[in-house]
């Protein structure tokens, strides 16, 4: 890669978003890349580094200011896609790039429009948030809504706790969504981090806005009535508040629970992510910056899934 193109620095590069922008920066062709793993040997980071992907290894629970000052230097942007366990971590990156002269950062979003006070997980990133903008670095706050996968109720060959919680409408079904096929993210982040208009701004990436009724109802056009009776579970609101309120009481060990269902108590009860509400919030419009990007749909989405089914989590959440 031409050491003139600017250097792009990925945290968490072998988790699922950190692997979709990795592959949308190279596919984008403008940028050098480089990945940043606890396991530099996973298969993924290993092929990375077969395509010129600079691979380096840190744990940042561990990791030294000396050495993320190493890995940043020369970098024009750096991008964090991190587990939970590692949010606070970012404070660290954020020092670093401020003393290697990064130009921005993109700190670990990647998910959907809420106000605070509403998830756990989502609060922590506010937090970051507010580190950044205090530090003076440059940044861009990336929302992407509900990826597609998690929103289309999967087919009955595909089993197990995931599958059930797709195949569960919470709540009335009607609340609109923001989805964004995951595969797509860095392709779109390519776009955003060399436009000059999301410098310090917060940016919504959105492909199309749908409810999980209407999903179901392209479900049942598409795996047929039977499937539908016997999958499908609605959730009313009071029994699900229930169930809300026990993920929070939950123990520690638990806490996976407590961010599934609060993200469906964001979505799906209270209707926070919608195109609407983030842009009134301030938030950009993805679609209005780049009008020229042709989204596909979520019932092409659901149809190229059901045509080859497979667990988009069968390696892990992260």
């Amino acid at each position: 890669m031409s050491q003139r193109k600017p250097l792009v620095v990925v945290f968490g590069a072998s988790g699922k978003t950190g692997r979709s922008i990795v592959e949308g920066l190279l596919r984008n062709g403008e940028f050098r890349v480089a990945a940043v793993a606890r396991n530099p040997s996973k298969p993924d980071l290993v092929k990375f580094a077969e395509r010129g992907v600079t691979v380096h290894q840190a744990d940042l629970l561990a990791v030294t200011q000396e050495r993320l000052r190493e890995i940043l230097t020369g970098a024009d942007c750096a991008i964090a896609t991190l587990p939970a366990d590692c949010i606070e971590a970012q404070k660290d990156i954020v020092e670093a790039a401020k003393a290697v002269g990064v130009k921005r950062f993109v700190p670990d979003d990647f998910a959907t429009e809420a106000p605070k006070g509403v998830m756990y997980l989502h609060d922590q990133k506010l937090v970051i948030r507010e580190y950044i903008k205090k530090s003076g670095l440059g940044y861009t706050f990336i929302e992407v809504g509900y990826w597609m996968q998690t929103v289309l109720p999967w087919p009955a060959q595909l089993t197990g706790f995931l599958a059930d919680i797709t195949r569960q409408v919470v709540g009335t079904g009607d609340m609109p969504l923001a989805l964004t096929d995951l595969a797509h993210i860095g392709d779109y982040v390519a776009r955003i981090i060399k436009d000059d208009r999301t410098l310090n701004k917060t940016i919504l990436i959105w492909e199309d806005e749908k409810t999980q009724n209407q999903g179901w109802a392209h479900a049942e056009r598409k795996l047929g009535s039977d499937f539908v009776q016997q999958k499908k579970k609605v959730i009313p609101e009071a029994e699900f508040m229930k169930q809300l309120e026990a993920a929070r009481a939950a123990p520690p060990e638990y806490i996976v629970m407590r961010f599934v269902e609060e993200y469906r108590y964001s979505l799906c009860i209270r209707g926070d992510n919608t195109v609407a509400k983030a842009k009134a919030a301030g938030v950009l419009d993805f679609k209005e910056l780049y009008p020229d990007v042709k989204a596909p749909t979520f019932e092409e989405f659901m149809d190229a899934f059901y045509d080859s089914p497979n667990d988009p989590y069968a390696d892990g959440f992260a």
